[in-house]
C-alpha cells in the first residue's frame, strides 16, 4: 500500500473539534493555523538569533518587554501576564537574566512582597543587538506576505480572540 503524504495536525485526531470529528469547524481550522504559525515563525526567530550567536529568543521577549515599561521596570506578576508564562516560569528565566548581569530584581520600598525586574544598562545593550535580527526575520515572515492594511486587521482579530479568551469580552 503506497504512503500518503500528510501536514502536520491537519489528521481528524488532532482537530480542536476533537478525535473522529468528520467536519472540521472554520474556528477549529483557525487555531490550527494559529498555532503551526506560531510555531513556524518562533522557530524561525530562535534559528536566527542561534545564527547570530545570540541568546535565546524568550530573552529578548523580556528585555524588550521591560524595555518598553515606564522607568524600564516591571512587576514580576505584570511581565508574567504580559509573556503569557507562569510566575515559577519568570522566576527562573528571571533568574538567568539576573546572573547574566542584563537585569536586577528590586523591590518596593513600600511593600517588600512586590518586585520588580529592572533592566541594566548590559541589558539593553543586548537588546539592542538582538532586536534587529528578530525585525529582520518578522519582515520575511509578515511584511513579504502582509500588507499593512492586512496586518492591521490580523492584530484587531487577535486581540478580539485573545480578551475573549481571557474571559474580558
Amino acid at each position: 500500500m503506497p504512503e500518503q503524504a500528510t501536514i502536520p495536525g491537519r489528521d481528524r485526531a488532532s482537530t480542536p473539534d476533537g478525535p473522529g470529528t468528520e467536519d472540521r469547524s472554520p474556528h477549529g481550522e483557525a487555531w490550527g493555523a494559529l498555532t503551526r504559525t506560531h510555531s513556524a515563525i518562533v522557530g524561525r526567530l530562535q534559528e536566527a538569533l542561534t545564527q547570530a550567536e545570540l541568546p535565546p529568543l524568550p530573552w529578548y521577549e523580556v528585555l524588550a518587554t521591560v524595555s518598553e515599561a515606564p522607568e524600564q521596570r516591571m512587576k514580576m506578576g505584570e511581565l508574567a501576564e504580559a509573556l503569557v508564562i507562569t510566575r515559577g516560569g519568570l522566576t527562573k528565566l528571571i533568574d538567568r537574566l539576573v546572573k547574566a548581569g542584563l537585569l536586577e530584581r528590586t523591590f518596593c520600598k513600600a511593600d517588600r512582597r512586590v518586585s520588580y525586574a529592572t533592566l541594566l544598562p548590559a541589558g539593553a545593550d543586548l537588546l539592542d543587538e538582538m532586536r534587529p535580527v528578530v525585525i529582520a526575520e518578522l519582515k520575511v515572515a509578515f511584511a513579504a506576505r502582509l500588507s499593512v492594511a492586512e496586518a492591521e486587521r490580523l492584530s484587531e482579530t487577535l486581540e478580539r480572540v485573545r480578551v475573549s479568551a481571557c474571559g474580558q469580552g
